[in-house]
């Protein structure tokens, strides 16, 4: 594989060679200004490296900071639904109480009305076999 410090080296010790036939004023050659090209773009190159890593790194800076966000607005609305749910399942609770109440107060009501029908009917066939004894004491003894 190409190894890009012995590339780098090479490239600023002919451009720094160049500059100097520059720097003296002597004219240079075709091949001596692509090497002073190839280092101008090399340094465009890192330049855009770095920006773009930067960009990078804040674009991801930005993402955590909105995913942050997003999770803690998540959480909270769960948090929210939880206890939404916990009221509603302890309305649910009292319903049930109340209904709970309601059916033993229907059995206390069933059971007093049973109470009731069952004394009737006692007192029913005690009033029948009376008036049915009187009825046949009177007719087996008034001809």
């Amino acid at each position: 594989m190409f190894d890009d410090k012995f590339f780098e080296q090479w490239l600023d010790n002919q451009a720094q060679r160049v500059m100097n036939l520059v720097g003296d004023g002597k004219a240079i050659s075709p091949e001596e200004m692509m090497v002073l090209v190839l280092k101008a773009q090399t340094n465009h190159f890192a330049h855009l490296d770095i920006e773009l890593r930067e960009e990078i790194q804040g674009l991801r800076e930005d993402m955590d900071k909105r995913f942050d966000l997003m999770r803690e607005e998540m959480d909270k609305r769960f948090d929210l639904m939880r206890e939404e749910m916990s009221k509603r399942f302890e309305q649910v609770d009292k319903r049930f109480e109340q209904v709970d109440k309601r059916f033993e107060q229907a059995e206390k009501r069933f059971e007093a009305l049973t109470i009731r029908i069952d004394r009737f009917m006692i007192w029913s066939f005690a009033t029948t076999l009376s008036v049915g004894g009187i009825v046949i004491a009177a007719i087996k003894f008034l001809p």
